[in-house]
């Protein structure tokens, strides 16, 4: 708990905490890196589970880049907000299962961008990398709940 007391006690908690545009402006960059990484991660996963056939899964190889960019803000943004509740973000359940969903939900960002890339033109695809666009579905919305859920619970 000393670093995460340190963390609380630092420079960029302490703007989060208590200025006028610290909590304002990373809040909503963490909503735009969200925006950004589940939108696009939503959209590629229900592409994988067939809706939208008429998209090519190739061209929707592009958009991880700009997932991954959203993902970034996100991380930044969390990071900076994090430091001013370290110490009961870390026991905090709901939170912390947030977190477990956002660590699950990049992962499988990080199966399916390969496997898509290796679809052909006809994007045939196996059952199991449905399976994981389906359970990356469920992990970004949870973690979207858990992520609300942690101001008032």
């Amino acid at each position: 708990m000393g670093f995460l007391t340190w963390l609380e006690a630092s420079g960029l908690a302490e703007w989060v905490r208590a200025s006028t545009l610290g909590y304002p402006s990373m809040i909503a960059l963490h909503a735009v890196g969200m925006a950004i990484m589940v939108g696009l991660s939503l959209i590629i996963d229900l592409r994988v589970l067939g809706w939208f056939a008429r998209i090519p899964l190739q061209a929707l190889q592009r958009f991880f880049g700009l997932a991954w960019i959203g993902f970034g803000i996100n991380f930044l943004s969390g990071s900076a907000l994090f430091t001013a509740q370290a110490t009961s973000y870390i026991v905090d359940w709901v939170f912390m299962t947030k977190m477990a969903l956002v660590f699950l939900g990049a992962i499988t960002a990080g199966i399916l961008q390969p496997a898509i890339a290796k679809a052909g033109p006809g994007g045939q695809l196996s059952g199991g990398t449905k399976a994981i666009a389906g359970l990356a579905i469920v992990f970004w919305i949870v973690a979207i709940v858990m992520g609300r859920l942690t101001a008032y619970l």
